[in-house]
């Protein structure tokens, strides 16, 4: 397939000077902005648990790249790109659903022709509730038999190397694909009961998809797993560069390998029913720096 280097920074759904072009709920709507070395940095300042959100930076031609650290991970280089009269780099970020309420600081470097500059900024993380929701699954896929135990460990490291990949080339860019149109089923956050056994919170969301229904990649990037899982049946993970990568579930059909680079838009699966599952949907997840996100906010 054919590899894509994004050339520009999706701006699509960042927050706009004076204004917030992407205020999903959960977002605050107010955009702090401060100037470092006359690049202007803008964050929200209030982030909902489990909430995805945009950071932009923009600034003169002077403004070469810049740096962030979130949740004590670091995102990694951020080009400036032309954009109108100067330059701009933007960033996603979020918020995952183990993340405590309260002050959350935000730091990096802006690295322009005077030199680099620190800068730092609180976000404040508040609290969301989620409802319940309680399925009956066969026994085997809520206390698997115990030498089912190797593989599903296995399955569950490969995953979360996954997931905590952070790639230093930027592939995402918007607007974002919705990978299946159907509605949703589940939605992100849920506190799941399966068989009255309380397991971990939907760290995703189920879209509705008849069995077979295409599978589209949310934005450009790298397969870097691919395969049959216990729980997850067939399964798809994506990079899509700076630590944001996507996850697709309960495929019946895999139509790209490990290693192939995808646009987005492009069939990379089908919808099916594999793994632990009610019935056909796709799950799709997204991960932030290794944090699960709410993805809709991106879609809708």
């Amino acid at each position: 397939m054919r590899r894509y280097a994004s050339e520009r920074l999706g701006v699509g759904l960042a927050l706009a000077l004076g204004m917030l072009l992407f205020v999903p709920s959960g977002v605050s709507a107010h955009a702090e902005e401060w100037d470092v070395s006359q690049v202007h940095i803008q964050v929200p300042d209030r982030v909902g648990v489990g909430m995805p959100f945009f950071v932009r930076l923009s600034g003169s031609e002077g403004f070469q790249s810049a740096s962030l650290r979130w949740m004590d991970k670091d995102v990694g280089y951020l080009a400036a790109t032309p954009a109108g009269q100067g330059r701009e780099a933007v960033v996603l970020l979020g918020v995952d659903l183990e993340t405590p309420p309260g002050t959350h600081r935000l730091t990096g470097t802006v690295f322009t022709v005077q030199g680099p500059r620190a800068f730092s900024q609180d976000v404040l993380v508040h609290a969301r509730e989620f409802p319940e929701q309680r399925l009956r699954v066969s026994r085997e896929m809520v206390s698997p038999d115990a030498e089912l135990l190797p593989r599903i460990e296995r399955e569950r490291r490969a995953a979360r190397a996954a997931l905590e990949r952070i790639s230093p080339v930027q592939h995402w860019e918007e607007p974002f694909t919705r990978p299946v149109q159907g509605s949703v089923s589940s939605a992100f956050g849920l506190r799941r009961f399966l068989n009255d056994q309380p397991r971990t919170p939907h760290r995703g969301v189920d879209l509705r998809g008849a069995e077979g229904t295409t599978v589209r990649a949310f934005s450009n990037g790298e397969v870097i797993l691919a395969g049959d899982h216990y729980f997850a049946g067939r399964s798809i993970y994506i990079d899509h560069g700076l630590g944001v990568v996507t996850q697709y579930i309960h495929l019946s059909e895999i139509l790209v390998q490990e290693g192939d680079m995808v646009v987005a838009g492009q069939a990379i699966g089908e919808v099916g029913a594999t793994g632990r599952v009610t019935g056909p949907h796709l799950h799709f997840g997204l991960s932030v720096l290794g944090m699960w996100v709410d993805p809709l906010p991106l879609l809708d």
